[in-house]
């Protein structure tokens, strides 16, 4: 079952009806995963409360970077692998949005492949 031809309105109307409710959390700056001998440092998040079943989940998407922390907790970015985008999730996201397949392209890059998350960032633009 795909949800390709459906309006965010629809799709919202149908999360509600499965008992899932989504709310962006607007205002944070940073978020910080803590390990025992490092953290994880997300700038400029983009971050989602997902309420399902009585659990709350959190969709977060940024550019990470990592501390050591037991060596000062200086900075030092994470290699992270080049997402290949397929054709048709770039015309997907286009067409939902309005916009080139080289701007959705591009924002599937920023967003790691979510076709989601691109489409909302593309539309609050």
């Amino acid at each position: 079952m795909g949800f390709r031809g459906l309006s965010p309105k629809q799709l919202a109307r149908m999360m509600k009806k499965m008992g899932i409710e989504q709310k962006d959390i607007d205002g944070v700056n940073e978020v910080i995963i803590r390990f025992a001998d490092k953290e994880w440092v997300i700038e400029d998040p983009q971050v989602a409360l997902v309420k399902q079943a009585g659990n709350e989940s959190y969709q977060i998407s940024g550019s990470k970077t990592e501390r050591d922390i037991t060596k000062g907790g200086k900075a030092a970015p994470i290699e992270e692998k080049k997402v290949e985008i397929p054709m048709e999730d770039a015309a997907l996201v286009a067409e939902q949005t309005g916009t080139d397949i080289q701007t959705a392209k591009q924002t599937l890059e920023e967003t790691k492949g979510d076709l989601a998350a691109a489409i909302l960032k593309l539309r609050k633009s």
